[in-house]
């Protein structure tokens, strides 16, 4: 990481207007109502902060990108990780950054070597290339974010990255962002808000992704608050790099907990990694109750299609079940534990907890505080196997992954399954 030792004060005002929506992002690292006392990154090296951006943003590995986006910066981006190039399927965030990174004719899904754009994507996912380090060393950009194990893990990628002058910061992989028994965000969450906020100039964002989170939950505690009789569930087919079956669940699900719905795979929370495991079928099935409800999430459904699945799934039969919206893929869409959390509440209690038409709307406001919209803005159509039509004006975003889901995974992100005696499901 470059040293310096004499702090220059800047100004960085970002106003991001989003058409048609209302709403806005005023940044300011003049805006100093609270103070940032984190001088130290997750790879433990001073944070130097930019004294502007005007050569732009490298966001490489895991979650880089991820949290340009919810900082307002994706426009400022001018290299990204591989796995941010297509993966809208896994990757909520990629509905609204995608269409603004800063790489001409990087509007692609199918970008091969002979596309000049290409070399601006690593060439491997959540990692680094001699290639990528050549690439940014030449591109010479104000900031490079990456997550704090490309120290260990890429240590001579890293090594000559700094030493050619460029400025470096290391994030964390959160998974667990919220403390098990106050909900509030985690020492851990609100360091890595902290340490981008003092690295990039961006202390009022900071401040209000902050508040962001912690008003979805003082909002999701209202609703859960109503439940008079607790109900219980299972979440199956959670994907982690890449789709998995049915007994793919975790035993500390936070959409479960916000929701104020009882696991049936039991466990102590853990804070460190994804917290994805495979359970076995009698490990589910002795924890069915008459009450049970299954819940798929939508990026693995389409997966459950052997034997030991459809086993499972036929355990079921009989119980209400429903699609929720992908939780996590690389990274975990932290928009989305809420959005699932809304899905859960409406889906388990119905109205006495919360309308339909509440939900949808509590849906919109949590991207609108993660991302300034709502909308999508995806301008790419056409993926290796597959092409989606691009949204019209004032499609959701939520509307949007949905019609990405129906083509590429042939199932939707919400709604009502029905389980055959067979154990297939059908929406």
């Amino acid at each position: 990481m470059q040293v310096q030792k004499s702090i220059v004060a800047i100004i960085i005002v970002a106003v991001i207007i989003v058409a048609g929506v209302g709403v806005y992002f005023f940044t300011s690292a003049s805006d100093d109502d609270e103070t940032n006392t984190v001088n130290i990154d997750f790879a433990g090296q001073e944070i130097v902060p930019v004294s502007n951006l005007d050569g732009g943003i490298v966001a490489v590995g895991q979650d880089s990108f991820r949290w340009m986006t919810y900082f307002g910066l994706a426009d400022k981006c001018v290299m990204v990780d591989q796995n941010d190039m297509t993966n809208y399927l896994g990757k909520t965030f990629m509905y609204v950054g995608r269409a603004q990174v800063d790489i001409d004719g990087g509007d692609s899904a199918k970008l091969s070597d002979a596309d000049a754009a290409r070399k601006y994507f690593t060439h491997s996912n959540c990692a680094i290339t001699t290639e990528d380090v050549k690439t940014i060393i030449e591109l010479k950009p104000s900031i490079v974010v990456v997550p704090a194990k490309f120290y260990t893990e890429y240590r001579n990628e890293m090594a000559a990255i700094e030493s050619s002058g460029i400025n470096t910061i290391a994030i964390g992989e959160i998974y667990t962002f919220l403390d098990s028994k106050t909900f509030m965000i985690t020492d851990d969450l609100e360091k890595q808000i902290d340490v981008l906020s003092k690295a990039l100039g961006q202390e009022k964002r900071g401040k209000e992704l902050k508040e962001a989170f912690k008003e979805i939950v003082n909002d999701l505690k209202s609703f859960s608050g109503k439940v008079t009789e607790k109900k219980s569930a299972y979440i199956g087919s959670v994907s982690y790099n890449g789709a998995h079956g049915i007994n793919s669940s975790l035993s500390y699900y936070l959409p479960f907990e916000l929701a104020n719905v009882t696991n049936i795979i039991g466990g102590s929370v853990n804070y460190e990694g994804s917290g994805v495991k495979e359970y076995s079928a009698a490990t589910i099935k002795n924890g069915i109750k008459e009450d049970t409800i299954l819940f798929v999430d939508a990026s693995g459904y389409s997966s459950n299609t052997d034997n030991t699945s459809q086993g499972i799934i036929k355990m079921f039969e009989g119980h209400d079940a429903y699609l929720i919206a992908p939780y996590i893929w690389t990274g975990i869409n932290y928009e989305s534990v809420f959005i699932d959390a809304y899905q859960i509440l409406r889906y388990a209690y119905g109205d006495s907890v919360i309308t339909e038409s509440q939900m949808n709307e509590k849906i919109k406001h949590v991207y609108d505080l993660f991302f300034g919209t709502h909308e999508s803005n995806r301008n790419i159509s056409e993926f290796k196997s597959y092409t989606v039509d691009l949204p019209e004006n004032g499609t959701s975003i939520f509307e949007d992954m949905n019609s990405m889901y129906l083509v590429a995974k042939k199932n939707p992100i919400f709604g009502e399954i029905s389980i055959d005696s067979s154990g297939k499901m059908s929406y």
